[in-house]
């Protein structure tokens, strides 16, 4: 009897987390959600760039944050440009690229976004993809406490995505979505 209990309490519980993840289409509430989500994985990218190119710690943390990077983003060929507004535009172009950089010699200055808001909310562009826009504001402080002068420049923006997955669990698989960044602009 009690394994027929407990048989049926995961059960219910697997049911239960399906119903909560597998919603389709996705309401209102759900998506003003993910975009608070996204907002949260814009600053954390921030924090963690500022680990990836602080060259007083050491290299494993670093590159801990880096792969804690890439999991933020559609993908590691996004456009990365217009992240530190401070660089020139010859500087790396790509997610991958400017991790790369960021490890081997560091940046002079992190930026922390400011001000971040939804530009443009999240709509769906096909049964498995919904796509919006977050503005925000740059603030660059170095990390050279002697240059302790603090930028602000104009508004930057990114691309923002929820993505429909299929995620294993065992023998089990559960349709659930993603939120991910995208491109800066």
């Amino acid at each position: 009897m009690k394994e027929v209990n407990e048989e049926n309490s995961l059960i219910a519980s697997k049911d239960s987390i399906r119903k909560a993840f597998e919603v389709d289409p996705l309401s209102n509430d759900l998506l003003r959600g993910y975009e608070e989500t996204a907002k949260q994985k814009l600053s954390d990218y921030a924090d963690y760039m500022k680990i990836v190119s602080d060259v007083s710690l050491d290299m494993t943390f670093r590159h801990q944050a880096g792969e804690m990077v890439k999991r933020l983003f559609v993908s590691g060929d996004i456009d990365t440009r217009n992240w530190n507004k401070q660089y020139s535009q010859t500087e790396p172009s790509s997610l991958n690229e400017l991790l790369e950089k960021s490890l081997l010699q560091g940046i002079p200055n992190w930026v922390q976004p400011e001000q971040i808001s939804v530009l443009k909310p999240l709509t769906a562009g096909n049964d498995s993809t919904y796509t919006g826009k977050l503005s925000f504001y740059q603030k660059f402080i170095p990390f050279d406490i002697q240059k302790s002068q603090v930028t602000v420049s104009e508004m930057s923006g990114v691309d923002i995505y929820v993505i429909k997955k299929v995620k294993s669990f065992g023998s089990e698989s559960l349709i659930m979505w993603e939120v991910n960044l995208g491109n800066f602009n």
